[in-house]
């Protein structure tokens, strides 16, 4: 079948524009484990009548956290001299444990650095996007790009063009936990036990390693027993998946403590232990004397804004806004097709959405070299205008002003 000059060159324009696409990191073995993950997740939402696009933000959460722990080291653990004591990795600055007696006990968190973790969850978001697709006999393709855009979406067979910027960083990631001797010391040549400390763990990877729930209100204090076999390539991925596959009650209980989280880092209830493991959290309230100070001046945070979830970091936001538009003007107005612009994210901007984004949202804009156009009648009645976002998206609130989007991006309950 021959084509006419102009799917010739519309042909050619999606080739130019693929041409940035990126291959994954993310192995074929770990991708199916991935693909299995989310299978899982899918038919506890069928079954339980869940929220499709909170049980994707909180797979995200547990799927990002695979990489978490596979970064943990020797070092960096926690004793907490609770009954029974247990040496912890935690990944925000306080005991996860005494957060239930409504006590900050300072630990080292141990969050991988962002470089390291970028990739990854970018990746996992991409990974999620296309299973969500495919469960709705969706023909869309998603691919990882280089810049000056994060994310490509294609419909081949429509011939529709997402091209995304991509904000995403996950709300929740639960400590590891394992038992422990209760530790001793000498005091005054007596020995005497030992108190909370940051300890070595010079045997993990031979240790029995639990995925730890601290007790909140809602929930009693439960650990989830993980077999790692760290011989292989992403072994927390392969021990997840066995762990919600063999273990029948890990998947709906993670669901509720994370659901439970949402809840309270959107409401900043800091009565609620929980709320002290998500990112953003901010420093203690109330802060205990023993609390340590920062270098410089002031005192550490237990996870500060820097590590804010999702898109709700106002840097991001920013830097995300002007992306999206800078994508709008370099491709929009040239393009022979409507290509779509968009901000993605695992979370919306939960905090700073009002703020920041609900003045901009429906925000239009037009090319015009006229210097003196004071309203849309003073442009020529040809002239094109284009929306600033086309999508603000996320798997928890969705803003979108096109149909092709909004029809993609359903992550409404299944």
């Amino acid at each position: 079948m021959s084509m006419n000059s102009d799917e010739c060159g519309r042909g050619a324009e999606v080739e130019a524009i693929l041409s940035s696409v990126r291959p994954m990191t993310l192995g074929k073995q770990s991708t199916l484990i991935v693909e299995d993950i989310l299978n899982l997740a899918y038919d506890y939402t069928q079954k339980n009548n869940a929220e499709w696009g909170l049980i994707l933000a909180a797979t995200f959460d547990l799927l990002v956290s695979s990489e978490y722990y596979q970064s943990m080291t020797h070092r960096g653990w926690t004793y907490c001299s609770e009954e029974p004591t247990l040496l912890l990795y935690p990944f925000t600055n306080t005991c996860p444990r005494c957060l239930s007696k409504g006590k900050f006990v300072f630990a080292n968190g141990n969050k991988p650095e962002s470089g390291r973790i970028g990739t990854i969850t970018l990746e996992i978001l991409c990974a999620i996007l296309q299973h969500a697709f495919k469960k709705k006999g969706n023909s869309a393709i998603v691919y990882k790009a280089s810049e000056p855009v994060d994310v490509i979406i294609h419909d081949p067979i429509s011939d529709s063009i997402l091209l995304a910027e991509v904000k995403a960083a996950p709300l929740l990631t639960l400590p590891i936990s394992v038992s422990c001797d209760r530790q001793t010391e000498m005091v005054g040549g007596n020995t005497v036990s030992a108190g909370h400390s940051l300890s070595d763990n010079p045997f993990f990877k031979e240790s029995e390693l639990s995925i730890f729930f601290p007790q909140t209100e809602k929930h009693k204090e439960r650990t989830y027993g993980v077999h790692v076999d760290w011989t292989g390539a992403d072994p927390f991925l392969h021990a997840i998946c066995d762990v919600i596959r063999d273990n029948g009650s890990f998947f709906g209980h993670y669901y509720g403590y994370w659901c439970e989280a949402f809840d309270a880092y959107g409401k900043r209830a800091r009565d609620v232990p929980s709320f002290w493991l998500t990112n953003g959290c901010g420093q203690p309230v109330p802060r205990p004397d023993t609390w340590p100070s920062r270098r410089g001046s002031g005192y550490e945070s237990v996870s500060d804004g820097k590590t804010s979830v999702g898109m709700d970091r106002t840097d991001d936001i920013k830097k995300g806004t002007y992306q999206v538009l800078k994508l709008g003007s370099e491709f929009k107005p040239s393009s022979k097709r409507q290509v779509r612009t968009a901000l993605i994210s695992n979370v919306h901007a939960v905090r700073h959405y009002g703020e920041y984004l609900l003045p901009i949202h429906n925000v239009v804009w037009a090319v015009c070299e006229s210097t003196e156009v004071q309203t849309a009648g003073d442009l020529d009645s040809e002239t094109a205008v284009y929306n600033l976002f086309d999508g603000i998206i996320s798997f928890t609130k969705c803003d979108i002003r096109d149909k092709w989007l909004s029809a993609l991006f359903d992550f409404g309950r299944e």
